[in-house]
């Protein structure tokens, strides 16, 4: 049984036993650095798996202290404890992000999380009632799935970009045992499934909020991190997780109702409507929200909010449709790279259907309109389906379908020189050395630079007498 299994069996009084006790097995240790991101602590019981960290400056074994665990789908744990730093400073939260973890098997996921759990609780003095999770993309699915599994011993989940693992049983219940904050890009492919969950959890009952910023498939922006912190911190002072704190419950009510203020007078009624509405909710229990209740009856009547959420009905809905026309093409190019016979000539004929190079042109020129939206949702979303099915037609042997979902790839994101030397790989894994070499020589022009990788590459093997190859090594040799 995992120690992530163990603890989730674990009655909370033999749970706060081994907190204390890891504490104070902690003051032996060497101190680790106060209000500043460390980008690699690596774990005690296992080195090759490390964190970045972030203490807050008046960090000190006086008190328990909440705790936030982080998840990147690229394994880049310092991203989002740069992101949360600030927030983790005003509200006094650890954050720790896996240097390990990222999208694949959910077994690499797993012990990362298991070997960060075990280190920070032998290291800190960690508040056993307010243990926090966040992930982006595949590590926000990481984050919900880890949380579901230790059965309430986790408070709750900000989940950036994406929300529950896909599978049976994998989404929210009725028994879901944390709350969730949800943030998603106006511009990111998951738009959809967030707005989506929006709906389901609002129908099962669940304290949730999903926020929309405006940007892409990212982690939440700085701001918004902070106000996620906020609300777990309302929601755990509602739930006696916590003291309360009406310093703390004025400040944020007045943070929130004056936003709100401003988008009314702005002209934006209809996110005005809908921060009036988080306000009343979010503060509810903690203080009189009457004043704002009333405004909202009044809002309702108005012919102006009504016009406003029409606007912003219709507005979601082209958008909707734009995507779902795109994508229809892009179903039927899967369909075919995966049905035997169809030559690569035929695949490539159906690709320039799906106007891969206009619809990134409308992305890149970042207009907000419905036609930008949707294109760089389309664009983001092949680009990460294509690679994904990439990485597993080769973990398959299926060289020749690598090679077309890669070339997939290579034109939603014309510049990325690890999408081609993954495309150099693949072909040359297929034996077809002059495209391969091809497409290593791209990587090299569009910044690839680690010669030692390439050299050490069993892959390129096929490649290492052809002077095509010979002339990339000089050329990466010579480099600065």
């Amino acid at each position: 049984m995992t120690l992530l299994r163990r603890l989730a069996r674990f009655p909370a009084s033999l749970s706060a036993t081994l907190v204390a006790c890891g504490f104070l097995f902690a003051q032996a240790q060497a101190p680790l650095p106060q209000g500043q991101v460390v980008a690699k602590v690596p774990c005690r019981a296992d080195p090759a798996q490390s964190y970045a960290l972030y203490l807050p400056s008046n960090y000190g074994p006086e008190k328990l202290w909440p705790i936030l665990y982080a998840f990147d789908p690229g394994a880049r744990g310092n991203v989002p404890v740069e992101d949360f730093k600030g927030a983790a400073e005003e509200y006094g939260y650890i954050v720790v992000g896996s240097n390990n973890s990222r999208n694949g098997p959910w077994e690499v996921n797993l012990a990362a999380a298991q070997a960060m759990w075990e280190d920070t609780h032998e290291r800190f003095a960690l508040d056993g009632r307010r243990v926090y999770m966040t992930g982006f993309s595949g590590g926000a699915r990481v984050a919900c799935g880890l949380a579901r599994l230790l059965r309430g011993r986790v408070a709750g989940v900000i989940a950036c970009g994406a929300g529950f693992p896909i599978g049976p049983g994998a989404g929210p219940a009725k028994d879901t045992p944390f709350i969730f904050f949800g943030t998603v890009g106006i511009r990111d492919f998951n738009f959809t499934e967030l707005k989506e969950l929006d709906k389901t959890l609002d129908d099962l009952g669940l304290a949730h909020r999903i926020e929309v910023f405006a940007g892409g498939h990212d982690w939440a922006p700085s701001a918004l991190a902070r106000e996620a912190i906020g609300w777990m911190e309302i929601q755990a002072m509602k739930r006696g997780k916590r003291e309360r704190n009406k310093a703390l419950i004025d400040k944020l009510y007045e943070e929130r109702a004056g936003e709100a203020r401003k988008l009314t007078e702005a002209g934006d009624l209809a996110r005005a409507f809908h921060r009036y509405q988080a306000v009343a909710d979010e503060f509810d229990g903690l203080r009189d929200v009457s004043a704002v209740r009333t405004l909202l009856l009044q809002m309702q009547d108005s012919k102006e909010l009504k016009d406003a959420l029409k606007r912003e009905a219709k507005r979601e809905n082209r958008i909707a449709a734009l995507e779902a026309e795109y994508l229809g093409v892009f179903d039927q190019v899967m369909d075919a790279i995966r049905t035997a016979g169809r030559s690569p000539a035929e695949i490539s004929e159906m690709v320039q259907q799906m106007q891969l190079s206009e619809r990134r042109g409308q992305a890149e020129a970042k207009k907000e309109t419905e036609e930008s939206i949707a294109a760089e949702r389309f664009v983001r979303r092949v680009l990460v389906h294509t690679f994904e099915q990439a990485r597993d037609a080769l973990a398959k042997k299926d060289f020749r379908s690598a090679t077309l979902y890669l070339q997939i790839a290579a034109e939603c994101a014309p510049d990325s020189p690890y999408i081609y030397y993954t495309l150099a790989r693949a072909y040359a894994l297929n034996k077809e050395n002059k495209n391969a070499l091809a497409a290593l020589r791209e990587a090299v022009e569009k910044g690839y630079a680690d010669l030692d990788a390439m050299e050490k590459n069993a892959d390129f093997e096929s490649l290492r007498s052809l002077p095509g190859y010979a002339k990339l090594i000089e050329q990466l040799k010579k480099a600065p």
